[in-house]
């Protein structure tokens, strides 16, 4: 159930379309123009008034900065993020430093923005951890950069897609594109042993990075 008139609004149409047919094929029905007025004890209820029966309701939902960023009102942007220098510290802010899904934060010089989401949040907590000990001991400041971005969405036993890019092109889809995904949050997401030269080795904000 989709309250937009298309599936996948943020995509790209290349990667909205592969949503599709993947749904389409695991045979699975899409209500779009659809909002829920009440989830009940049977099912739920449409705010045109229509009742579905069920028994088993997923509701996913939006994401938003915790709300420990309202204390700095002056500062909140999109989803309640904080402006952030590229440094990665609070606007106006001296002392302070936002990063992950609390920073909007520019990714590059061409207005995109890092993402709530694992990829960004991942190498923002390596130059956040690096500025904030810079501060500390007088040093110089390491600005913030994250010119590539990809997408890899797990589409159930259909398999999954993979694209590059802001404007999303899609490089891979089903088995492979399933095979990029398990190697993500299986190894390239996952925390490190506990291994101090590895832990320093992979908090390096200038080490490779997608």
């Amino acid at each position: 159930m989709e309250r937009n008139g298309q599936i996948g609004t943020n995509y790209s149409q290349a990667l909205q379309d592969v949503i599709k047919q993947a749904t389409d094929d695991l045979e699975i029905e899409w209500m779009l123009n659809a909002q829920i007025e009440e989830i009940t004890a049977h099912g739920l209820r449409l705010c045109s008034g229509e009742e579905i029966q069920s028994k088993t309701i997923i509701w996913t939902a939006g994401v938003k900065a915790n709300d420990l960023t309202n204390v700095f009102e002056k500062q909140q942007g999109p989803q309640g993020r904080l402006h952030v220098e590229s440094s990665l510290k609070v606007i106006d802010q001296p002392n302070i430093f936002a990063t992950g899904d609390v920073a909007y934060a520019a990714t590059d010089d061409k207005g995109n923005h890092a993402l709530m989401s694992c990829q960004h949040a991942i190498l923002m907590g390596k130059f956040a951890g690096h500025n904030v000990a810079a501060s500390l001991l007088d040093c110089d400041y390491l600005p913030y950069k994250q010119e590539n971005y990809v997408t890899c969405l797990d589409l159930g036993s259909w398999g999954a897609v993979f694209t590059e890019g802001w404007d999303q092109k899609v490089k891979s889809v089903k088995e492979d594109a399933k095979k990029i995904k398990i190697a993500i949050t299986n190894e390239l997401i996952y925390p490190p042993k506990a291994e101090l030269d590895l832990i320093m080795e992979q908090a390096d904000p200038l080490a490779p990075w997608v």
